[in-house]
C-alpha cells in the first residue's frame, strides 16, 4: 500500500486513476483501485515494482502528465526493457524454487515464508481497515462477525471501537468531544458486546430503573417532538370516525401507561355531546412488577389523573382492569359482555424495550382472536412493525441502525430549533439508548414470531381528514418531518424515512 506521508492526488477523466507524488522515493507495491492486493516476493528489495494498469498515469519533473499509452522517450523505452528483464529472471527464479520444492522437503520453508508474507500483508489491510473505516462500517461489520460467532474479529472490532469513541466501554460519554453519531455507536457497540457475551437477559441499567425515572424524558419528548402526538392524534381520530354511531366508547388498552394518549379523545367526546367512554387496561405480571416498583403504581396513577380529567369535562367515564394471565382470563372478559363489536384494542409499542414489545405483541395475537374487536390500533416504530418479516440479524442490524439515525436526527431538530437542547441527552439515554442496546442484545431472527399480520383483519383506510391532520401537526415541527400514507396505516417520517406509524385494521 502507499506510505501514508505521500500525498495521493486523483485525475480527471473518464476513469478513476491514481499516481504518487514525486517525493516517493521508490516505488511501492499498489493496486489499482478496486482491485485485490497481490503481494509481490521481496528476496530483492531492487525488484519492488508497481501493478501497472493499462492506463498508468505517470509523473513528470515539470509537473505534468502523461497516458502510459503516449510514445515513450528513449530513456524511458530503455528502463521498461530493464524492468521487463528484471520481471522474466524474478519469474524464471521462482518458478524453478516451485519445481525444486516439489520434490526437496528441504525446501519447504520457502512456502511458510511466502505465506507468513501473505498473512502478513493480509493483517496490515485489516489494520488499515479498521483504521480508516467509519463508525457504520466497523459496527456493521462487527454485526456479522456476531452473526458468524466469530468472536475473535467481533471482539478486535469492538476493541477499535473503544478507541475511537469516546465512552464506549462506559456511559459518562456525554461531552462536547461526543458527537451524535458517537452516542449512537456507543448504544450500538453496547449490544453487541453483551450479545456476543451471551448475556441475553442482561437488563439495561435505565431499562431496570423504576418507571417513573423514564417519565420526564418521555414527558420532553412528547412536547418538543410531533412522534407522540402524531400517534395519538391518528389513533383517536380514527376511533372517533369507527365509532360515530355507537351509544358510547370502550376501549381496551394494551400500555396504558399514564393514559396520556386518551386526553384528545375524551375532550373530542366531550365536544360531541358527551358520549361515555369506558377505558379497560390491560395488566400483565411485568406491568405489577413495574407498578410495584413506581411509587403508587402507574395504572392507578393513571386511573386517577383520568378520572379527574372527565371530571373537569362533564364526561361519563369508567375505568377498569384486566390482569392477563392465561387466556381464560381473555375469555371471561369477552363472555362479560366486553367482547365483539362495542370494543376498539389499542396497543402501542413505541415505548417499549425490543423484548417488551416482541411480548406484547404476542399478547395482542392472542387477544384479538378471542375478543373480536371491532376495531384494532397499532402504534409501531417502523422495524419493529408486527406485519415485517424477521431478517437475518446482520440486516436487522443495518436496519435498526438506520432507523435511530434518522430519529435522533429528527430530535436534535427538534430540541435545538426550540432552545432545548440540554435536554436531549436524558431523552437519548433514557428512551433511545435502551432500546437500542436490547433490540441489538435479543433479537432472534426464528420463524413464527411476530413477523405475521392479524389473521381474520384486514387494513382500514384512513380518512382525509386525519391525513390532513397528520400533515398539519408536520408541519408545525422541522421541515424534515413529513407524512407517508398505505393501506390502513399512516407513518411520521423524517426525510421520506419512516419512524413511527399506525395502522387501523376491522374484521374482514
Amino acid at each position: 500500500m502507499p506510505n501514508r506521508d505521500s500525498k495521493l492526488y486523483e485525475t480527471t477523466g473518464y476513469s478513476r486513476q491514481f499516481f504518487l507524488s514525486e517525493d516517493v522515493i521508490q516505488m511501492e507495491t499498489m493496486s489499482y483501485p478496486c482491485s485485490p492486493l497481490i503481494p509481490f516476493p521481496t528476496q530483492h528489495e531492487e525488484s519492488s515494482c508497481l501493478l501497472w494498469s493499462p492506463q498508468v498515469v505517470i509523473p513528470l519533473e515539470n509537473g505534468n502528465m502523461c497516458d502510459g499509452d503516449a510514445d515513450p522517450s528513449p530513456d524511458q523505452q530503455q528502463q521498461d526493457h530493464e524492468f521487463m528483464d528484471i520481471m522474466i529472471q524474478e519469474a524464471s527464479r521462482l518458478l524453478l524454487q516451485d519445481d525444486l520444492s516439489d520434490g526437496d522437503p528441504s525446501l519447504s520453508g520457502f512456502d511458510q515464508k511466502l505465506e507468513g508474507q501473505e498473512n502478513g500483508s493480509l493483517l496490515a489491510v485489516q489494520e488499515e481497515f479498521m483504521e480508516e473505516s467509519s463508525l457504520n462500517d466497523l459496527l456493521v461489520t462487527g454485526a456479522r462477525a456476531v452473526e458468524a460467532q466469530d468472536s475473535i474479529r467481533a471482539s478486535t472490532i469492538l476493541s477499535r471501537l473503544d478507541d475511537l469513541v469516546p465512552g464506549v466501554p462506559c456511559r459518562s460519554f456525554h461531552h462536547a468531544a461526543a458527537s451524535s453519531s458517537d452516542h449512537l455507536a456507543c448504544y450500538f457497540a453496547r449490544g453487541l458486546r453483551s450479545r456476543i457475551s451471551g448475556a441475553r437477559s442482561e437488563c439495561h441499567p435505565a431499562a431496570a430503573a423504576a418507571p417513573e425515572n423514564r417519565m420526564p424524558a418521555y414527558r420532553m419528548l412528547q412536547e418538543l417532538s410531533p412522534l407522540i402526538k402524531f400517534a395519538h392524534f391518528t389513533a383517536n381520530q380514527a376511533i372517533l370516525e369507527a365509532t360515530a354511531d355507537d351509544p358510547g366508547v370502550h376501549v381496551v388498552d394494551h400500555n396504558v401507561g399514564e393514559g396520556v394518549q386518551w386526553a384528545s379523545l375524551m375532550s373530542d367526546l366531550a365536544r360531541h355531546g358527551g358520549k361515555p367512554f369506558h377505558l379497560t387496561a390491560v395488566v400483565t405480571a411485568d406491568d405489577d412488577a413495574d407498578s410495584a416498583a413506581a411509587a403508587g403504581g402507574s395504572h392507578p396513577a393513571a386511573a386517577r389523573w383520568l378520572s379527574e380529567f372527565a371530571g373537569s369535562l362533564n364526561l361519563p367515564f369508567r375505568y377498569s382492569s384486566l390482569h392477563l394471565r392465561s387466556e381464560e382470563d381473555l375469555r371471561g372478559f369477552a363472555t362479560s359482555g366486553n367482547g365483539g363489536g362495542s370494543v376498539t384494542v389499542s396497543c402501542d409499542t413505541t415505548d417499549k424495550s425490543y423484548s417488551s414489545l416482541i411480548r406484547l405483541q404476542m399478547q395482542l395475537l392472542g387477544s384479538v382472536k378471542i375478543l373480536r374487536p371491532k376495531l384494532v390500533i397499532l402504534i409501531e416504530q417502523e422495524p419493529f412493525r408486527i406485519d415485517r418479516g424477521l431478517a437475518p440479524f446482520a440486516e436487522f442490524f443495518c436496519e435498526v441502525q438506520q432507523h435511530f439515525a434518522a430519529m435522533l436526527e429528527s430530535l436534535e431538530s427538534c430540541f435545538r430549533d426550540g432552545g432545548y437542547g440540554a435536554c436531549l441527552g436524558p431523552v437519548e439515554k433514557e428512551t433511545l439508548g435502551p432500546m437500542i442496546e436490547d433490540a441489538v442484545r435479543q433479537y432472534e431472527p426464528l420463524a413464527g414470531g411476530a413477523g405475521a399480520e392479524l389473521e381474520g383483519f384486514r387494513a382500514c383506510e384512513l380518512s382525509s381528514f386525519n391525513v390532513a391532520q397528520g400533515k398539519m401537526l408536520a408541519g408545525l415541527f422541522s421541515r424534515g418531518f413529513g407524512v407517508a400514507q398505505e393501506e390502513g396505516r399512516l407513518a411520521l417520517c423524517w426525510n421520506s424515512r419512516p419512524l413511527t406509524s399506525v395502522s387501523v385494521w376491522s374484521p374482514v
